[in-house]
C-alpha cells in the first residue's frame, strides 16, 4: 500500500512540477506582494543552471515514482529511495531560505511540491521501517 502513496504523491508532484516548468503561474497564486508565485518564479533564483528551478523537481518526482515501485523489491532498493527522499528534503529546504530570506516571497504552488517532497520522504522512511 505505501508504495502506491508515494507514486501517487510522486506523480502528483511530477504534474504540478512540469506545470511549473512549462506554465506561467495562475492568477490564484497572485495573493499578495508576500504569497506571489510570479514574484518567485521571475526571481533570479528561478533557474539555475540555465534551467528552470521546477524542472529539477520533474526530475526528482519521477525518480521517487520510479523508485517507489522498485522498493517494493527488497530493502536495498527501499534504503535507496529514502536517500533519495533525504536528498529532495534537503534541496526543499534551501528551496524554502531562497523563498523567505533571498527573495521575500513565497509561491504556493511552490509550497505545495515541497510539501509533496516532504510527504514522499515521511512515507519511504515508514516504507523503509516497515
Amino acid at each position: 500500500m505505501i508504495p502506491y502513496l508515494i507514486f501517487a504523491v510522486s506523480l502528483s508532484g511530477l504534474f504540478l512540477s512540469i506545470y511549473l516548468t512549462l506554465l506561467p503561474p495562475p492568477p490564484f497564486c497572485e495573493i499578495s506582494s508576500f504569497l506571489s508565485c510570479d514574484t518567485v518564479l521571475s526571481s533570479p533564483y528561478a533557474k539555475f543552471l540555465g534551467v528552470p528551478t521546477a524542472f529539477y523537481g520533474v526530475v526528482w518526482f519521477a525518480g521517487a515514482a520510479s523508485l517507489s515501485m522498485l522498493a517494493s523489491n527488497g530493502k536495498q532498493l527501499a534504503k535507496l529511495a529514502l536517500g533519495w527522499s533525504v536528498i529532495g528534503v534537503a534541496v526543499v529546504a534551501v528551496l524554502v531560505y531562497v523563498e523567505l530570506g533571498l527573495i521575500g516571497a513565497v509561491c504556493i504552488l511552490c509550497t505545495a511540491a515541497h510539501a509533496m517532497t516532504v510527504a514522499v520522504a515521511a512515507l519511504s522512511f515508514y516504507q523503509f521501517k516497515s
